[in-house]
């Protein structure tokens, strides 16, 4: 059995809601006590590392740099390594995935890679675009997010997408539009995630007030329940 678990948010078109599921699984992390490392390789944005300044810059574009994310999960320092890759990665990702060596790591290291899908069609058409590549050395988690609509069956609709679903079996989040939207405004204009707002001492008038954090404290425990089901999949 692996003793660490890399979770790469894969690299998929922009606005999906990457760093999104991101923030909501590094908050879920950091209330599961368990050793854990958070990655930002946006080089272009650093997005992740704006709400997780602790969180570890990585170059995609650089080999090496990549290299030292495998290198810490095999350590055992470790348990979860979480990645948040930049939209649009997905070349020169695929091409440094060609020389992990994935039977010899399995024993160390398992990797989950999470796609973030709306209802946009690309979305999708992207995630099949990594699974097409890497297969079955990655497990799958599609996150739908709800930002935009909840209707979202390009994936089940196509002959691809429903291929994908009978041979990769992925396990399946939903990510809920969160309301106000005038709160999620605040959340990204104070660089917070929802764990950390809900964590704040000081109080930030229209965000942190008693009405807004019950609001926020049940939103999250929606999410963390899906997480919980998947304890299998997102811990060693």
């Amino acid at each position: 059995m692996a003793k660490s678990v890399i979770h790469i948010i894969l690299g998929t078109k922009g606005g999906v809601g990457k760093t999104t599921l991101a923030c909501h699984l590094a908050d879920y992390l950091a209330g599961q006590h368990v050793p854990h490392l958070l990655v930002d390789a946006d080089d272009e944005n650093h997005s992740f590392h704006r709400f997780f300044p602790e969180s570890l810059l990585v170059n995609p574009r650089n080999v090496r740099s990549v290299d030292s994310i495998v290198g810490m999960a095999e350590s055992g320092d470790h348990r979860v390594v979480l990645v948040d890759l930049r939209a649009g990665s997905g070349e020169e990702m695929l091409r440094w995935f060609e020389d992990v060596p994935f039977d010899e790591l399995r024993e160390a290291v398992r990797f989950v890679g999470w796609g973030c899908v709306t209802t946009d069609p690309d979305s999708v058409v992207v995630l099949l675009r990594w699974a097409s590549s890497l297969g079955d050395r990655l497990q799958y988690v599609v996150a739908k997010n709800e930002k935009d609509g909840k209707e979202m069956d390009a994936l089940e609709q196509t002959k691809e997408g429903a291929e994908f679903l009978k041979k990769r079996r992925p396990e399946t989040v939903r990510i809920p539009l969160l309301s106000p939207s005038s709160a999620v405004a605040e959340l990204n204009k104070n660089n917070l995630s929802l764990g950390v707002a809900l964590a704040l001492k000081e109080k930030i008038p229209g965000l942190t007030d008693t009405m807004m954090r019950s609001r926020f404290r049940r939103y999250q425990r929606g999410i963390f329940d899906q997480f919980d089901r998947l304890a299998e999949v997102i811990f060693p």
